[in-house]
């Protein structure tokens, strides 16, 4: 089957938008932030990709204790998912600072564990202060 040269043409075209579009999407997903939704304060940081994140706000570090306690909201609803303190595990090192750098440091949050980039991870610290994964966690303990 031979393609005529205005279907040849088209088809290329076609092709090159979605190559393109591919090549935008690879060098801006990472870029993505969802619309701030108003219960998100302003000093809270969106850390994650274009499929998901959360809105981290760092409530106080405790230098002494070598703890931050995080409020993290999740993308777009805007809901706390989690109010709690984190300390460093034994993994890390003087790369994590105590200072609100950290958020740099960020790869994402899992439900009770802040994942570092690198090997670092922050464990959260139990009783959290609260946070529908809070909620849920004290539910599945029963």
């Amino acid at each position: 089957m031979r393609l005529s040269v205005s279907k040849l043409i088209v088809l290329i075209v076609v092709l090159l938008f979605f190559g393109m579009s591919f090549c935008f999407w690879l060098i801006n997903g990472s870029d993505f932030k969802p619309k701030r939704i108003n219960n998100i304060p302003n000093s809270a940081s969106w850390i994650g990709g274009i499929d998901e994140g959360f809105w981290f706000d760092i409530i106080e570090i405790d230098v002494k204790e070598e703890t931050y306690r995080f409020k993290i909201y999740n993308d777009y609803e805007g809901v706390l998912v989690m109010d709690s303190k984190f300390i460093k595990d034994s993994t890390c090192n003087n790369e994590y600072p105590l200072n609100k750098s950290i958020l740099k440091k960020i790869s994402h949050f899992e439900f009770d564990k802040i994942q570092m980039i690198g090997n670092c991870k922050l464990l959260m610290i139990k009783p959290a202060y609260g946070g529908v994964f809070w909620e849920l966690d004290k539910e599945i303990q029963k």
